[in-house]
């Protein structure tokens, strides 16, 4: 099964005409996880067969250096053929495909790939999907899309302001995006029931209002986003890493609990408050992201107390728990 590469904090659209390789390569700079080219909406009909030689060539010369996507024309659009011969190779990580309706869609897409990646000498399901749902049915039936391939690593609801999703499904953006909330939040279900393990927000249109975006961010981390499409303007993607890297306060936290919990193999008393055993399993989920990132817990700054190993139940029943086990950072 193909899930879970890895977690992505930011993907960078690069929406670049396509006709000047330059532009194109200056897309590795920045800090961004990972980056996307242009074949869709951005990139003009007159320039379709220069932009797709050139993203080819830029792929096979920077394509190693960080994961690279690229948004595709859409998959019932004959140039999607044309796109896809274009850039399928070893270091193409994947192709986001936009305006996904159903998973259909997904199914076409992946037999296309399939074939591409044979004729390549790539092994199957090297290339992942990521799907752009900008449709009122496509966020309808986001897990059906998302089950449908296991190539289905990301998933993104594009709901931004004033573009697709919005005509289709009918909301009117306001800065709060609580008129999204629900919406966003069916896709992060949809998409983990599916085996997703690294769901992916939208971008945020607004450049002149940073306040807003970092409000946005960190409520899509509180739903359970792991990253976010983002502006390539340093200090856009400078917050969006920020908000999505674990901070070291919380993996230091983390780091203590989870030694302890392994040690004693039970529920402990830390500091007046008990944590239940499987708590262990959400701090190593933390410790385990942050790491891909490079923070770890400072051993040196240890300094929680073990008041009691096991007796939780007992404690409780004797009304001595208060707090049991609920503290987060």
């Amino acid at each position: 099964m193909a899930r879970n590469r890895r977690p992505l904090r930011s993907i960078c659209l690069n929406l670049k005409e396509g006709n000047d390789i330059d532009e194109l390569r200056t897309a590795y700079l920045s800090k961004a996880d990972a980056v996307t080219h242009e074949l869709e909406d951005h990139c003009p009909a007159r320039f379709k067969d220069i932009a797709r030689s050139n993203i080819r060539q830029v792929i096979d010369e920077r394509g190693k250096e960080k994961p690279t996507f690229v948004r595709t024309s859409t998959v019932d659009d004959p140039a999607f053929l044309d796109d896809l011969e274009a850039i399928v190779s070893p270091n193409l990580y994947g192709v986001m495909v936009p305006k996904v309706r159903n998973d259909e869609d997904l199914r076409k897409c992946d037999y296309l790939l399939n074939l591409m990646e044979a004729r390549a000498g790539l092994r199957q399901g090297a290339i992942c999907i990521l799907p752009l749902l900008e449709t009122a049915n496509g966020h309808r039936v986001a897990y059906e899309i998302a089950s449908a391939s296991d190539r289905v690593e990301y998933m993104i609801s594009g709901t931004n302001t004033n573009g697709d999703p919005a005509r289709s499904i009918g909301y009117q953006w306001t800065r709060e995006c609580t008129e999204t909330l629900y919406i966003r939040q069916k896709i992060v279900l949809d998409a983990r029931s599916a085996g997703m393990q690294w769901p992916v927000c939208s971008n945020w249109n607004a450049m002149d209002d940073l306040e807003g975006l970092e409000s946005f961010l960190i409520q899509n981390r509180q739903i359970g986003y792991f990253g976010s499409l983002c502006s390539p303007e340093p200090t856009y993607i400078d917050i969006v890493n920020r908000v999505f890297t674990p901070p070291q306060e919380e993996v230091d936290f983390w780091g203590e609990i989870v030694a302890l919990q392994e040690e004693h193999d039970d529920d402990v008393k830390i500091d007046g408050k008990w944590y239940v055993r499987n708590k262990l399993l959400w701090g190593r989920l933390r410790l385990d992201l942050a790491a891909r990132f490079g923070v770890r817990p400072n051993l040196e700054k240890r300094r929680m107390k073990l008041d009691q190993v096991g007796g939780l139940v007992k404690d409780a029943e004797a009304e001595r728990v208060g707090n049991a086990g609920t503290a987060h950072v």
